[in-house]
């Protein structure tokens, strides 16, 4: 996990929000780790946002939300390299859309195989189109 400025924590839990809030609750539950929170977990594994068919605890898709500062090696080997290999569910990482290629070559230099979603922060600091593969 990522060690953020105040900014960059701020802008991962709206992303985190704003990505929940974007999912049909009548057919999925979502649970949100946001900030340092520890609210859900998959073993001994804490991703931001798990989601799964409702009233059920089979884990559909997990996200992983990433700032700019957060996409980085240490990140894909400590966190994503984790995820990829000891959850059994669809996991994306959610990154700037700016972020998105170096995303995708970290994850090649690592070697795993995960989607992406891409979101952009708008002028007023609110997260605006995000978008997943």
């Amino acid at each position: 996990m990522s060690t953020r400025d105040q900014k960059n924590q701020s802008i991962h839990d709206k992303v985190i929000d704003t990505a929940s809030n974007e999912f049909d609750s009548k057919n999925f539950d979502i649970y949100k780790n946001p900030g340092q929170q520890k609210n859900a977990k998959i073993g001994n594994n804490y991703p931001d946002i798990i989601i799964t068919k409702k009233d059920e605890l089979t884990i559909q898709f997990i996200i992983e939300v990433e700032t700019k500062d957060s996409v980085n090696l240490d990140e894909a080997k400590n966190q994503w390299e984790k995820y990829a290999n000891e959850i059994n569910a669809s996991f994306y990482i959610l990154v700037p859309l700016s972020s998105k290629k170096l995303a995708i070559n970290l994850c090649k230099q690592v070697g795993i195989s995960v989607r992406f979603g891409t979101y952009q922060v708008d002028f007023s600091g609110n997260i605006t189109n995000i978008e997943y593969e």
